[in-house]
């Protein structure tokens, strides 16, 4: 039996969220959702870099919505979060077919200040966007 698909729903929905609230709505409103997933998928606190990086990864990984990798910058004082294999929506988005990239701000920023010392006021901000991958920057 098929498994049921939603692109065309999906592509539809994103087509009319850009022609009703633009480029800035739209972002604001999926950062929100990223808050709003994040809230409903907690991850478990942990103690290390490495350890929070498996679980995020575990959690991308049964939503199908590829791996992140996470690097500090002490000299920033930020973490470089980059995320790979995001589905696209189609060619949504820009560029192109990253029409979820902003989820991620949400989704990450929702995760890391669950964990033990988060920061509810530093915020991931998209740094670079392209080819199968976004790099988001989280500090302050």
């Amino acid at each position: 039996m098929p498994q049921p698909t939603f692109r065309g729903f999906l592509r539809a929905l994103a087509d009319e969220v850009d022609a009703v609230a633009g480029a800035a709505g739209r972002d604001t409103m999926l950062r929100n959702t990223g808050h709003r997933m994040a809230r409903q998928m907690p991850l478990t606190p942990v103690a290390s870099m490495d350890a929070l990086e498996l679980e995020m990864n575990e959690a991308l990984g049964g939503m199908g919505w590829g791996r992140a990798s996470l690097v500090l910058n002490e000299a920033e004082r930020a973490l470089v979060i980059t995320h790979a294999n995001l589905p696209p929506v189609g060619s949504a988005g820009d560029p192109p077919g990253m029409w979820l990239s902003a989820v991620l701000e949400g989704l990450f920023e929702g995760w890391m200040a669950q964990q033990p010392g988060g920061d509810p006021s530093m915020t991931a901000r998209r740094q670079a966007v392209g080819g199968d991958a976004v790099v988001l920057r989280y500090g302050k």
